[in-house]
This record gives C-alpha cells, structure tokens and sequence, in this order.
C-alpha cells in the first residue's frame, strides 16, 4: 500500500496527470478504507419536519429533455414561460440542480428513489429499475397520502408498474408521446407495444400534450381537495423532447423563427402554459400555501441553446424550481450544487417519514436550505455510469463525477483504451469548466478520487442487489 501510495503522488506531480492507467485509482483507494458508506450517502433529517396535521400536498412536474438555459427566468432571450419565471421569483430557484443520469428513465428514478440509477441497473435510456426499490409514493402512503401519476413513466411494467409502485391511480404513457396521442389506465403486463391487456384502458386526450396531461392531474387535485386530504402527484411531459411538434397555439408565438424553433420553443410554451394552469387552480382551491410544487427535467438538455453539457453526459446541470408558500414567503436563489437524489430524502424529511428497511439513499434532505440553514452541501454529490462488462460479464464502473464543494472532479475511461483522465474544476470562479486545475490542487483530487472510489463500490454492492432487504 505504501508503494501506491508512492506511486499515486509522483504521478499527481505531473504536468500530464490527467492521464494514467486505471489500475492505479480502482485500486489504491479501495483498499483498507475506514469511510463507512452510509455517512456518505444516508439522507440527513431535521427538526422542522411538519406535524401530522400540517402535512403538505405535493406535487413533482417532469420536463422531457428541457436544459437550465430554456426558460425566460434563466436567460433565454427568445422563449417565452411567464409562468415559470413568476414561479422563480415567489419560491426557491436552483441555479446548480443537477440531473441523476444522462437520460430520461435513470433520472427518473433517482426523482422517486434518492438513488443513483445505477444501483437499481438503471444503466440505459429505458428500462425497468429493480422490484426491490422503496419510491416516494410509496413512503408517503405510510403517513395516509393519496397518490397519482401523470404522463410519462418509463421505469418498467408489471413488479415496477406505477400502480405496484405506491401510485393509488396511474394514467401513464408506454414511452415518449406528442399532441393528442392516448394514454393509458390500469395494468400492463405484456410488452410496451401489447395493449391487448384486459384491465388496460386508452385514454384519448386532445389539443396540447403538456396541457392534456395537466388536466388529468388538475382532475385528481380538485377531488382530493374536497376530501381535505394530503396528496402527492406527479406529473411527467413528454416535451420538448424530439421529435418537436407543437400546437399550432404555441407556435404563433414564435412565427419569426425557423419551423425548427417555432416546434421547439411552442412545445416549451405548452409545458409553461401547463403549470400555469396547475398555479391557477391551486389558488382557486385555495390549497397553494400548503402545497410544494417541485418542477425539475429529467436530464440535460438537447441542443446549443439550452446551455451548458447537453444530454448524454454525467454530472450536468438542469432544471430546479420550487414553490412552497407556507414556507418560502419571499424568492430564494442556490447556488449550492443539489440534485434529483435529493427530492426523496428532503419530502421524507418535511413529512418525518422513516422507511424500515430503506436502500441506501445517496442524497440529503434539502429541508435546512429551504429554513435557510445551509450554507454549503454537508457531503459530496457523485454521478457514475457503469455495468456488465460485454467480454467477460463482470461489472465494470465508467465515467464518474464527484462534486466536494466548489470543486467538481471529472474520472474518464477512453473506450478501449486502458487510459483514464482526471479532470478538476473550481465551480465558483468556473461554472462552464473551462479550466482543468488538478495540477494546482493535487491534495484534494487524490482526496476527491478517494471518496469516489468508495462511493462507487458501494454502487456495485448495490447494483448486485444487496441493499433489497425483502421483496414487497
């Protein structure tokens, strides 16, 4: 170990130390390690959980594919969403919300687990995530909330089916879907393209995919808030993802672009107009004080515009809005790096929810940064691709991503190649990562790879199964 060691700090040394073989890093630090896993991945608590009688409705709104550039409050000088730039400036604005995974149903999953899609084998665009998972939906059922979800699903049928998951009601689309397409009622338990199942119902919608979908859930609302009862819902788009096809409404508002633009910004304006109307008929129940609505994207966006490391990339920024009057009484603005991990842990803290037999979950209550209590994220954000080796069958960790603070560390293994990079970034003086500064602070990128490293076997274990402590 000694000799590693050694080793490890003569290459640190380099000019060139972006680059040495990988044997040195998945070795060196994952022997004799004293971090036990669970400090770095068990969801903090708080003391402002809320009593019984004050539980908050809750309501998650999924964007397909939108990036942190494609909305007015954000900067986009072209596109138009009033109502999501009205919702940045009454509630709390995430100028560093980071996506799970590089594409749709892994980050969804991370948004109903606080788990990185790869211990449940989420490791492609879809799937299903593993029956063993412990969802939000699920958590929130044990404290008598009355649960639904809208749109989008993409995380499995049958034992992972939306209704098997903690949802009372599911009305839910087989993959992505456009402008008056059908969605879906009841169980399937075929294949996704079968919809010969006898207790699955097709239900038509009409005018604007995000509009249609929000009405569906506007339904559900209207008639639990008669019943006074808490809820959780969510609500799933299909847009902007490809192909872009808006409604002809939402198109005129940009008749001097290109066609390409008209259909890509219309189907953004459609999703805004959507929560706008969600916003509309909170108030007009009057039930928006006691209730957080959560509105993230699944991943990074899809083209130049929307900003930053697109789609298909670990460790990239993306939506983040929240709005809670009761407790967010004037706008808020973080610049602390959060993540879609992080929404399960911080409801099941606002709820005082404690799950017997929870899987590990890698991200933190957010519950102290709302009461204005969090000042810097308590403990590291990680981001990892990995899988089954297609030569030998073994599992095998990919690229990874480690945020400590200010700074963001980037591991990269060349496909086929037996060669790693190691990239470091100061996020505060360098939020495009334009400067690689590893060689300026060898000291933390060894610290940084160490945790990492150690995070990532925890990954494996988990990705082997071993965090399922009894079927449901």
């Amino acid at each position: 170990m000694n000799r590693n060691m050694s080793l490890m700090k003569n290459i640190f040394k380099k000019e060139h130390i972006a680059w040495f073989m990988p044997a040195i890093s998945l070795f060196l630090f994952s022997c004799s390690l004293s971090e036990e896993i669970h400090t770095i991945n068990k969801a903090d608590t708080s003391e402002d959980s809320v009593s019984n009688n004050q539980k908050p409705n809750i309501i998650f709104i999924v964007a397909d594919d939108m990036g942190w550039r494609d909305t007015g409050y954000s900067g986009n000088p072209v596109v138009k969403t009033p109502n999501l730039d009205e919702m940045s400036s009454v509630g709390l604005k995430f100028n560093n919300f980071y996506s799970a995974h590089a594409t749709c149903s892994p980050g969804r999953m991370a948004i109903l687990t606080g788990r990185t899609p790869l211990r449940a084998r989420m490791v492609t665009t879809v799937g299903a995530m593993q029956a063993g998972e412990v969802t939000v939906a699920e958590a929130l059922k044990t404290v008598s909330y009355d649960t639904a979800h809208f749109g989008k699903w993409g995380l499995g049928r049958k034992d992972t089916h939306p209704l098997n998951q903690g949802f009372d009601e599911a009305i839910w689309s087989k993959g992505h879907y456009n402008n008056g397409m059908s969605f879906f009622s009841g169980f399937s338990n075929r294949s996704d393209f079968d919809s010969s199942e006898k207790d699955e119902r097709p239900i038509k919608t009409t005018g604007e995919s995000s509009v249609a979908t929000m009405e569906l859930a506007i339904e559900f609302i209207q008639k639990r808030s008669k019943l006074k009862k808490p809820f959780f819902v969510q609500v799933c788009f299909g847009s902007p993802h490809g192909p872009h096809i808006a409604h002809p409404k939402f198109k005129k508002l940009y008749e001097e672009l290109s066609k390409q633009d008209q259909n890509y910004y219309g189907e953004i304006s459609g999703i805004d107009a959507a929560v706008g109307n969600l916003r509309t008929e909170l108030r007009r129940l009057k039930i928006e004080d006691n209730t957080i609505l959560w509105f993230v994207s699944d991943n990074g966006g899809i083209r130049e515009g929307s900003g930053g490391k697109l789609k298909g990339k670990i460790g990239v920024r993306t939506l983040g809005l929240l709005e809670w009057p009761d407790k967010i009484t004037n706008s808020m603005e973080s610049h602390i790096p959060v993540s879609h991990m992080d929404m399960y842990p911080t409801i099941l803290d606002i709820t005082g929810i404690t799950m017997k037999n929870q899987p590990i979950v890698d991200g933190i209550s957010l519950l102290p940064l709302l009461n204005g209590r969090m000042n810097h994220r308590p403990k590291p954000l990680g981001f990892t691709r990995g899988g089954l080796s297609r030569k030998d069958g073994k599992f095998q960790i990919g690229d990874s991503v480690w945020i400590d603070g200010s700074f963001k560390l980037k591991y990269r293994k060349e496909q086929n190649k037996k060669l790693e990079s190691i990239t470091l970034f100061d996020l505060t003086v360098d939020p495009s990562e334009s400067v690689n500064i590893v060689a300026q602070h060898p000291e933390k990128a060894k610290e940084m790879v160490k945790k990492m490293t150690v995070w990532n076997k925890s990954v494996q274990k988990s990705f082997e199964g071993e965090d399922y402590f009894e079927s449901k």
